[in-house]
């Protein structure tokens, strides 16, 4: 293909893809907007402008979901509109396959995922956290109060302690109905239980302990003993908490790997840290399939009257492939299937099934 006709095809395809992209924000931070407006009402008093800031801070986590969407129907639109102008006509009777038409939109589409992956992702975590922050501070503690059971694990040398809640009040730090089970670790790795205390709240002070309040503590060997309050020392902290509470989707790419050793030297299962990395990992295969299914959608339509077809068809497609990986996903965050099935199985099958309808369309 002639360098400037490449060039062509990715300034287009790139402005496509903006479009999509403006396009889906835009829905996305809409119904956020309308929602969050609807859900805080008169209940709290904060301005439109704030509300919107945080629409906007709250976004970028939420479209991660949506990328393979943005290029599903930004290649299209692209395709689509060469279509329309006689653009691909020409192409192709100049001699250029479908191959080296779609090649600009493939390398646009692995680079869009690659750049998400390792960079607009921990933009987004870090823009959540700026979320959670002001949430606190214009909200106050309605938005950080999650009814979800908790569950942490601290690893010690000798001891590994395991805690339960029935709820987190992030504001003030405090486990609701809390469960603190210490485990003594043998010489030869084996735990055995040594006490337990069942405590009305634990608050987390920053000191570096939680202090635990109306207790009942259980040892073994020993009597039932109560406590108006205990003191017990963590190197659990705020962050580990939020962490926690906003679950592990928020973790930033490059800090996947630190928490997911983290988590798995205290003993916690990392099933869910290691599917989100080989996700991030897999979503420019991921953007390069839908590229692909795009591209042979669009050049298989006619040039008349299939710009609705072309629509349904994006959509139809678009939400197959999204439940499709959403139910695997969820198959390997219960460790159903292995983490690696789960995470590239469906870019994988899209990726081939893209390759061999753009094949066909292309060599009969």
């Amino acid at each position: 293909m002639p360098r400037q006709l490449f060039r062509y095809i990715l300034r287009r395809t790139a402005l496509s893809l903006l479009v999509a992209f403006v396009v889906v924000t835009g829905i996305i931070m809409l119904v956020d907007f309308v929602e969050a407006n609807r859900d805080l009402g008169s209940a709290v008093d904060i301005g439109s402008g704030k509300l919107l800031i945080l629409t906007a801070l709250e976004t970028p986590s939420l479209i991660e979901q949506t990328i393979p969407f943005v290029v599903l129907f930004g290649v299209m639109g692209a395709i689509n509109g060469m279509n329309r102008r006689s653009e691909l006509i020409v192409m192709r009777a100049s001699g250029q396959s479908a191959w080296s038409i779609i090649r600009p939109a493939i390398w646009l589409a692995g680079g869009l995922g690659l750049v998400w992956a390792v960079l607009f992702n921990p933009l987004a975590s870090r823009a959540y956290d700026v979320f959670e922050t002001l949430s606190a501070e214009w909200l106050g503690e309605g938005p950080r109060l999650f009814d979800d059971e908790v569950w942490l694990r601290e690893g010690r040398e000798g001891e590994q302690r395991v805690i339960h809640a029935a709820s987190l009040d992030l504001n003030s730090r405090t486990l609701v109905d809390a469960e603190f089970l210490i485990l003594r670790v043998d010489p030869d790795g084996r735990t055995v239980f040594e006490r337990r205390f069942d405590a009305e709240t634990a608050q987390l002070v920053t000191q570096g302990y939680w202090q635990l309040e109306n207790v009942v503590e259980n040892a073994t060997g020993e009597p039932t003993e109560r406590h108006a309050a205990i003191s017990l020392p963590t190197t659990i902290d705020v962050e580990t908490l939020a962490k926690q509470a906003s679950g592990a989707e928020r973790t930033a790419f490059w800090n996947l790997p630190r928490t997911i050793a983290e988590t798995e030297e205290a003993g916690f299962s990392a099933q869910g840290l290691r599917l989100q990395f080989n996700r991030l990992l897999s979503l420019p295969v991921m953007l390069i399939a839908m590229a692909f299914i795009a591209a042979g959608v669009s050049m298989s339509l006619a040039r008349e009257g299939g710009t609705l077809r072309l629509l349904i068809t994006g959509a139809a497609l678009g939400f197959g492939v999204f439940f499709a990986d959403s139910m695997v996903g969820a198959f390997g965050s219960v460790a159903i299937v292995p983490v690696f099935l789960a995470a590239w199985s469906v870019p994988l099958v899209v990726l081939a099934l893209g390759v061999a309808h753009l094949a066909r369309i292309e060599d009969g």
